[in-house]
């Protein structure tokens, strides 16, 4: 059976979007701070980095709580949106920058792992926590992968647009996700906490 096409991808969409991207940013670095906390661990959280300064003090429970948090936003927008009284599509624009807010970055440390030969032994919260438990890089960008995947899937079948349309915004929310994602990193990131970044 065909979802219904209830979800209308215009500018007000991508605006959405872009705002719960954007919201994103802290409270996914807040899950690491969090979990940092419990163990004890001192660390600085910015808009980008939460992470102790010392490096020998990672973790790998902590680098996993911000893509874990991640997950239970997407999941529970997704599973509100799947309510016939909650069909709104801030629901489902949550549960897509959710899982695109992790699926990017998979993408982006997979193509460097694969042009630099670095066998995703560089990279983001999975890749770390997986090389801290000695296990291999790909194993968490693998398991998290998974439900980031069929919970994008299911909210963009639902595009009230054709199928070269679809992918076309597929493409367009991949990019906004990746600009803002360089913008926090790069530039308002720096720019609030300089001292973190000298």
């Amino acid at each position: 059976m065909k979802p219904e096409r209830t979800i209308f991808v215009g500018f007000r969409f991508y605006l959405l979007f872009s705002l719960l991207i954007l919201s994103l940013f802290p409270v996914h670095e807040f899950g690491h701070y969090l979990a940092y906390r419990l163990l004890g661990v001192h660390l600085q959280m910015t808009l980008n980095t939460a992470s102790p300064e010392d490096q020998s003090l990672r973790k790998p429970v902590p680098e996993l709580a911000g893509p874990v948090v991640n997950l239970i936003i997407a999941a529970g927008a997704w599973f509100a949106y799947q309510s016939p009284a909650q069909k709104r599509t801030w629901l489902a624009a949550l549960a897509l920058a959710s899982a695109m807010f992790r699926l990017v970055i998979y993408f982006v440390v997979l193509l460097v792992a694969i042009f630099t030969g670095s066998g995703l032994s560089m990279g983001n919260d999975e890749p770390i926590a997986a090389r801290l438990w000695g296990i291999p890089s790909f194993t968490f960008v693998g398991i998290f992968a998974v439900p980031f995947v069929l919970i994008v899937w299911d909210i963009v079948r639902r595009f009230r647009a054709s199928r070269f349309q679809t992918v076309l915004h597929l493409f367009g929310l991949g990019l906004v996700t990746l600009c803002l994602g360089i913008l926090i990193g790069r530039v308002i990131d720096p720019w609030l906490f300089p001292t973190r970044y000298q």
